[in-house]
Order: C-alpha cells, then structure tokens, then sequence
C-alpha cells in the first residue's frame, strides 16, 4: 500500500518523476550527433515498419489467440498487445550497441526519432488492434502526454540550447543525469507494480506464468527473425544489423509506462496492463548483455573480413593494370 497510496503515485509517480525524466532526456540530447544518422533512410524505415508494425502484428495474433482459447485472461492479452505498441527504450539501445559495436549515431537516432513517433503511434495501434476495447480517450491521452512527455522534452533542448556554456555542463553531468532518470524510472516502475499487485484481476496465477513465458519466447523469436532480415536486406552492413538487432525487437519502460499510465490513467486494471512490459524489459536487458561481447567479436570479425576482400580487390586490380602497361603494343611485336 506504500506505493500504490502512501506516496501518493499519481502525482509524484506519473507526473513528477515522468517529468524529470523527460526533462532531462531532452537536456541530454545531442541534436547534432543525431542528424548525421538520418540518411540512412532505408535502414531506419525497415526498423520502424518491423518494431510498430511486424512485431506488434505478431504479438496480436498470439495474444488474441490465447484469450480466445482461455490460455491468458483479457486483461492480459491487452497488456501483450500494448507492450508490442511501444518504440524502443533509449539509453539501453545505445549502450547495448556501443557493448558490440554498433553504430552509435545511428542508435541515438532511431530510439530519439521512435520515442517521439510512439507518443502518437502507439494510443492508434492500440485502438487498432483493441478497436473498443481500447478504452481510449484520444482528446485526454495526447493532452496528457503532451503535459508529461512532450513538454518535458522540448523544454530540456530549449535550455540546453539557450543556456550559457549548457552543452558543456550536460556532458560533465551526464553520469549523474542518467542516475536521477534511472531512478526516477525505478520509482514509476515500483509504484506501478504496487499498483498492480492490489488491484483485482482476473487472471490466474499460471496464466500470468505462461504470459510471462510467451513474453520471453517471442522477444526471442523477434530477434532471431529480424537477425535472419537483417542479413538479407543489410548483409555487408555488420554495425548496421547489430543496431537493427536491438531496435527491433526492443520496447522501452521509461516512456512505455508512462504512454500506458496517461492512456488508461484512472483505469482500475492499469497495474496488469504494464505487466506484459515489466516481463518484456528485463528479459531484453539480460539477453542483450549475453549477446553483446558475442556480436562485437561478429561485427570485428566481419569488418577485418570485409577489409581483407577490398584489399586483395586491389591488389588484383594493380596486377592487372600493370599487366595491361607491360603488354607489348601491336608494332613493337610486328617489328
């Protein structure tokens, strides 16, 4: 009950600590490292189209199927849905890809530009995957989420922009940015799970266990599909498939449980809705930080391979022109 009423977690869970993280995501944001990354338009529409929309689809297909064969309860089944809605978490996305040696520029950019599309394109694939069931207020969720997301954000560029000598004191800071917003995040995040353990649900103890399983399972799947993807559309492109890796299959908690909170904000089974999503993001944190030392050696392996094909590409061409140079001329062999 401390977390679900004590400290009072609709204002200090959804509103303050939801603020202060987004505050500081925009105080953080390096603008001009990211531009760089957006030419790449190929790479990024593949990425977006595959975690909005192939995932989610998936996820919808088995999760309908569940509940329509008593496997999961609907309130589960909805969690499932929602949490394949969400874009990508930030700071995980670059860490993990700097760990195996991704293209940071390009992380940066896809977990920026996903993060502010989610904001408007989740609460519509929600509604249309749910249709009613959503139980969305359009009118109310993109007010609130334009109050605790999207103000939060261009209010922390714009200081960060305007204020004195401000980039240099985001960069010296960053550590201790990150510490406040994690623990920001840990605090919705704990709130949350009170939350959900003193609602009422219907759902069962081995239906939320095989919720859970499911969740693993295709967080698995995805990545192992979009792998498969990845090399057929980006082959030589070895930094580029470790950052599609991650972006596709990964869903983020620090604006995933907000996006949820301000969607269904007084809806009594708010708590086991985010669940699917606590499931989803740690089990993505453990895989990734197995996966990571193993796709650095991949994309070092892969780069040395490609540099040694380029050079002896060279070296062939040298032998030939060389051969062509040396080639006696029509006259000098009649004469």
């Amino acid at each position: 009950r401390l977390g679900a009423e004590f400290l009072f977690p609709e204002v200090t869970a959804h509103w303050i600590a939801v603020i202060v993280i987004f505050f500081l995501s925009g105080f953080g944001l390096r603008i001009e490292e990211i531009t760089s990354a957006a030419s790449n338009r190929k790479f990024n529409a593949f990425v977006i189209f595959y975690s909005f929309i192939g995932q989610s689809f998936v996820v919808n297909f088995v999760s309908k199927f569940f509940y329509t064969n008593e496997i999961v309860s609907q309130d589960l089944m909805k969690g499932m849905i929602i949490c394949s809605c969400l874009s990508m978490p930030t700071n995980m996305m670059v860490v993990l890809s700097i760990s195996s040696n991704g293209e940071e520029a390009v992380a940066l950019f896809l977990a920026t530009i996903m993060n502010l599309m989610g904001v408007f394109v989740t609460p519509l694939l929600i509604f249309v995957y749910l249709q009613e069931a959503a139980e969305i207020d359009f009118v109310n969720t993109y007010k609130t989420i334009s109050l605790r997301v999207l103000l939060p954000v261009i209010m922390g560029i714009g200081f960060r922009k305007k204020i004195v000598n401000a980039d240099v004191f985001a960069d010296e800071h960053k550590k201790s940015f990150m510490k406040i917003r994690e623990r920001s995040l840990v605090y919705v995040v704990y709130a949350t799970f009170c939350k959900t353990f003193i609602a009422k649900t219907d759902s069962t103890r081995s239906q939320i266990l095989i919720m859970a399983i499911s969740q693993v399972i295709l967080l698995v799947a995805s990545m192992c599909i979009a792998w498969i993807l990845l090399f057929i559309f980006f082959n030589r492109e070895p930094r580029l498939r470790v950052v599609g890796l991650f972006g596709c299959s990964m869903k983020t908690a620090a604006l995933g449980i907000p996006l949820i909170s301000a969607i269904y904000e007084d809806h009594p089974k708010l708590g086991i809705y985010t669940l699917p999503l606590l499931v989803w993001y740690p089990s993505q944190l453990i895989i990734g930080t197995i996966l990571a030392p193993r796709l650095s050696n991949f994309v070092d392996y892969k780069l040395n391979k490609y540099e040694l094909e380029r050079l002896n590409q060279n070296q062939c061409m040298d032998v030939k022109i060389c051969c062509l140079m040396q080639e006696p001329s029509e006259e000098e062999v009649n004469g």
